[in-house]
């Protein structure tokens, strides 16, 4: 297989008429990481977009097309299970709002053309939590099999209850009541997403445009994983692209600061300019580095890195290094450091337990809602 350049990529999302240019063995590689970073579609879109579609490879036309017709079914099972979800949670809280991918697809924003999604993530009334996790239960929404600790690490120290999977449809959704964790010590006050709550044609709740930018950095860089980071980077750059008024950045400077995310804000305009090349006002970018002086150095050695794609054929040099130093910063922004270690070493311990005496040990015997 031929090593793909990351810039080659960005390449050819920007100028999509590129993909003329390529030889089937070239594009069994971009193919691949395309496909491992769940952006075959986000690219056979911007192809598409130009009328050169039917002129490429037949080799990559063959593989664009089916990447198509999973996110086209990925679109319908999202409006479905939105349809059926919104006025259950509804009956129950106050608000149901879409985040990140099901957002991007319900709100019909450009940013949700060819998106991937992996689940379906909702923000619903903490206060709801319990009755909305036992009706689901009635329709068939079920946790997996999942052990004593975690259960109790997602409903106390979490900001979300276990994953629900769907027992016929398989559809996974994660509930949640805040959009960070709550013992991280940096989970805003619910109220002001609230406030930027809008409603789509179809009548589900989502985010507007400038706090579902913010949410979309927080969720990327208040994260310890990122195998996505790449295609979630993207996500964040055609927000901004899309978006971009002077009413836009203001509105994200200001949901920023009340919430405590300029860093996370920060991080996102910083490396979506580095790799994507995305528009970021001057006065913004100004804005938010007087807040961070010296502070570059460290996360630019990480998120150079571990924002391209995450695949054996393009990992850049250190990218192991990088990898790790992320997945430590990403661990300690979600808990102080003495939990973090109490978390570590109880996990320890019992995958050393589990390993020794096997996983039913720490299994939960009954995923009924208690």
């Amino acid at each position: 297989m031929l090593k793909v350049s990351p810039k080659l990529l960005v390449q050819l999302y920007q100028q999509p008429e590129l993909a003329l240019q390529y030889s089937d063995l070239q594009w069994q590689s971009i193919i691949l990481v395309l496909r491992h970073q769940q952006l075959l579609p986000r690219y056979a879109k911007r192809i598409m977009s130009i009328g050169i579609f039917e002129q490429i490879s037949t080799y990559a036309r063959h593989h664009f097309t089916n990447g198509l017709i999973l996110a086209e079914r990925q679109r319908q099972q999202i409006v479905f299970e939105a349809m059926k979800l919104s006025p259950d949670i509804r009956k129950r809280s106050e608000y149901a709002v879409y985040l990140k991918g099901a957002a991007y697809v319900l709100a019909d924003h450009p940013v949700g053309d060819g998106r991937i999604c992996s689940d379906i993530d909702i923000l619903v009334d903490k206060c709801a939590l319990q009755s909305i996790e036992q009706d689901l239960c009635f329709e068939g929404w079920f946790t997996e099999e999942i052990n004593d600790y975690d259960d109790k690490y997602y409903r106390e120290w979490a900001h979300e209850i276990p994953p629900l999977q769907h027992h016929l449809r398989g559809t996974v959704i994660d509930v949640h009541h805040n959009i960070v964790p709550l013992v991280s010590g940096k989970a805003p006050d619910v109220s002001i997403l609230i406030t930027e709550i809008r409603e789509t044609q179809a009548g589900h709740q989502v985010l507007s445009p400038a706090a579902m930018t913010l949410h979309s950095a927080v969720h990327l860089f208040f994260n310890e994983d990122y195998k996505n980071g790449f295609r979630d980077l993207l996500d964040l750059h055609i927000l901004m692209s899309v978006e971009n008024s002077e009413q836009y950045w203001k509105a994200l400077l200001s949901l920023a600061a009340e919430s405590g995310f300029e860093l996370e804000l920060l991080l996102a305009c910083r490396h979506a300019k580095r790799i994507w090349n995305t528009t970021v006002p001057n006065d913004v970018e100004k804005k938010l580095n007087l807040k961070f002086l010296d502070f570059h150095r460290v996360n630019d050695f990480i998120f150079e890195r571990v924002l391209l794609p995450q695949h054996p054929l393009c990992s850049p040099n250190y990218s192991a290094l990088a990898e790790f130093l992320a997945w430590a910063r990403g661990h300690h922004k979600k808990m102080p450091m003495r939990i973090l270690f109490y978390h570590f070493s109880v996990k320890g311990f019992r995958l050393f337990a589990e390993k020794l005496i096997g996983k039913h040990i720490f299994t939960k015997q009954n995923n009924m809602i208690r």
